[in-house]
Formats: C-alpha cells, structure tokens, sequence
C-alpha cells in the first residue's frame, strides 16, 4: 500500500537533489501523491505525462508506484492515439497503397509491445449482375482480416503499409463482361488493435474506409477501377482512384 514517507526516501534515491533548484518533470505527479486522495487513474495519467527518457533516472521510483497502487500497471499501459494516413496513393499496374500511421499516448512507441494491429475487410452480398463475375469466396456476404505474410503489424512499429488491387476479387470470367454499363462491388475495412495476444480486438477510431471496385467497357478493352475513401466514423476526408486497361 502507498506510503508517503516511503514515497518520498525512495524520491529521493532516484534524485537526491529533487526540486532543489529546477522544476521537475514529476512536479505534478508528487504533488498529486501528496494529496492522499488520489486515485489510481489519476495517478496513470499523471505517469504518462513523464517522458520515458526520465522515468529512467526514475526507475525505483516507477517501480514502488506500480507497485503499491492497486491497477497502475494495467493503467499506464500505453494506449495507441492518433491513428492517421501517412499516405494514400495511385501505383503502377491500377493499385492503391495505403501508409497508416500511429503513436502511444505516453510519447514512447515501445510502451505499444503489448499490442497488435490488423485490418478488417468485411463485404455485403454483392449485386446480382456482379455476382457470377465474381470470386466464389465474395460471391456473398463475409470478412477476412488480412491476407499475405504480414496480417499483423506490432503496435511498437507505429506503421503499416495496405496495397489494394484494383483486380480484387474478381474471377478470370470477369474479362468476358460485355456490359452494358459496369459492375461493381464495395468492401468496408477498419482498422483494428488488439491488447490481449490477439485474443479479442477492438476498432481504432478514424480508421474506417470503403474500398470499391468496378468494371465497364473502354472500347475493346476491359477497364478496372479502385476508389478507396473514408467514411463515418472517421473525421478526416481521404479518397484516392487508379484504373487499368486488360
């Protein structure tokens, strides 16, 4: 159980000196402590304000705190903030790469070794003219999450990179299509973090896109479009196009 005086001597080690002179980075936190009416929350909050690079040179000091306050380890765990697209662009060959990007709320990636990161594709029964021009796995409703090596990415990477094929799903009868019109289909995906070893995940806010596909005519050739867009729940406009010729 927290000890103030103990607090303190254990201060005191990590800095002999302690506020003698300078204002410290912890100023906050120990006047918190000294309140007695704090609570463990609070206390995380105030923790996570400090630098990695100074809770070093406070290492006794962390360690008393976790623990002699019931939670705090589980508390200042770092939590991933401020997921953003790095870059959303147009490739060679009708493809779209997708840059996404993210920090730890305590300022240090490596506090996010704990979690990891994937997407999730999900996909509605598609329409009945695009259905038989379609891969039998997307021919109705369903979801993956992820394809390839890289279906995870480690929260303390703070990036991943996501490649759309304008050619998607589409099966090999797709380049007999004599239209008239086009034919399309849409996937939602959203990003998602997991805190547990993968054993349960939750979506990360201002993650979440369309992805839709289409086919139509261009003289004798068949052309291949992809728009990837955000949508609600995200808060920020992003949307980019590529096409091909087959």
């Amino acid at each position: 159980m927290f000890n103030s005086n103990d607090f303190d001597k254990i201060l005191k080690q990590d800095n002999p000196t302690y506020e003698r002179v300078l204002t410290s980075d912890l100023h906050a936190l120990v006047a918190l402590l000294s309140t007695g009416g704090f609570t463990a929350q609070q206390v995380a909050a105030e923790m996570k304000r400090v630098s990695a690079e100074k809770w070093k040179k406070y290492k006794q000091t962390k360690a008393y705190l976790v623990r002699e306050i019931a939670m705090l380890t589980s508390l200042i765990r770092g939590e991933l903030v401020n997921f953003n697209t790095r870059s959303l662009t147009a490739l060679p060959g009708g493809n779209i790469k997708h840059d996404a990007v993210w920090a730890s709320d305590t300022g240090d990636l490596e506090d996010l070794a704990h979690m990891f990161v994937r997407e999730k594709v999900s996909w509605d029964t598609p329409s009945g003219v695009a259905r038989p021009f379609l891969d039998p796995a997307y021919q109705n409703a369903g979801q993956h999450f992820g394809v390839g090596n890289a279906v995870t990415s480690p929260g303390s990477a703070g990036n991943m990179s996501d490649t759309h094929d304008a050619k998607g799903a589409w099966a090999p009868q797709v380049f007999k299509f004599a239209g008239p019109g086009a034919i399309a289909y849409t996937c939602k995906q959203v990003y998602q973090c997991s805190k547990d070893n993968k054993a349960t995940w939750q979506d990360i806010p201002n993650s979440t896109y369309d992805s839709k596909r289409e086919v139509s005519l261009q003289g004798p050739k068949i052309k291949m479009s992809i728009t990837k867009n955000s949508v609600p729940p995200s808060n920020k406009a992003e949307r980019v196009s590529n096409s091909l010729l087959a």
